[in-house]
């Protein structure tokens, strides 16, 4: 995955089979550069909401539409499993309220029908999404952290290529169960989501993306204090 370019690809033998546009996380909530394993295929998943959506997010929706958790389909639980009554929840602003929410599983579901996980320091993974639209667009900044992946079935059959009974059909047909279902792949595949605003592909073409998280612009400012910094230091009585 190329953050800036907003792309994720799949290689195989040094050459990229596939390509599609992903949606990867706002300046304010970037996705983060990682390099993992992917391990698994989780269809028609579950969606756990980090504490920061609730906090920030739903809470302002509950304080405003008291009904907004049951038309998302949007569950609460405690510490230990057991459910919560929304109307018992301190919804105030400013406040974490003390409570795990889950989103069932179907069409409504942020993490839309597929989940690719990755396990990882920064808890992110790939996903289908709910708003297909969103991968349309020209910018594509607009995920808390994760990637949302256009044609991610595609994507998930090509990782499967070496599980038996899991091609593209096997996929659609799980899904089409509505059951909750996890696939192992038969053999890891390393991912990298990487930061390159520049590069040239074989045919000598040099592609530039926009700096969208400021972070070549954050590299050239400290190399240009570490520059600084030895100057001074050369210059100094007695150095040389």
């Amino acid at each position: 995955v190329n953050i800036p370019a907003a792309y994720v690809e799949a290689v195989e033998g040094d050459k990229v089979v596939h390509r599609y546009r992903v949606v990867v996380g706002k300046t304010e909530k970037p996705s983060p550069t990682v390099s993992a394993e992917i391990t698994d295929i989780s269809l028609n998943p579950r969606w756990t909401v980090p504490a920061s959506i609730t906090k920030n997010e739903i809470a302002a929706h509950m304080r405003s539409d008291p009904g907004y958790l049951a038309r998302m389909h949007m569950q609460l639980y405690d510490e230990h499993d057991g459910i919560v009554d929304p109307a018992t929840v301190d919804w105030s602003e400013g406040r974490t309220p003390n409570v795990i929410v889950r989103q069932d599983p179907g069409s409504w579901n942020a993490l839309g029908q597929l989940k690719i996980n990755m396990p990882n320091a920064y808890a992110v993974y790939m996903h289908d999404t709910n708003q297909k639209s969103l991968l349309s667009r020209d910018y594509r900044f607009d995920s808390h952290g994760c990637v949302r992946v256009d044609q991610v079935r595609d994507l998930a059959a090509w990782l499967l290529q070496d599980t038996p009974g899991w091609d593209r059909a096997g996929i659609d047909a799980a899904i089409a169960t509505n059951e909750r279902q996890n696939v192992q792949l038969a053999k890891k595949v390393p991912v990298a989501w990487i930061y390159l605003t520049a590069w040239m592909t074989r045919d000598g073409t040099v592609h530039f993306r926009d700096d969208i998280y400021e972070q070549d612009t954050q590299l050239l400012d400290a190399a240009a204090e570490e520059r600084s910094f030895f100057e001074q230091a050369q210059g100094a009585p007695g150095k040389s």
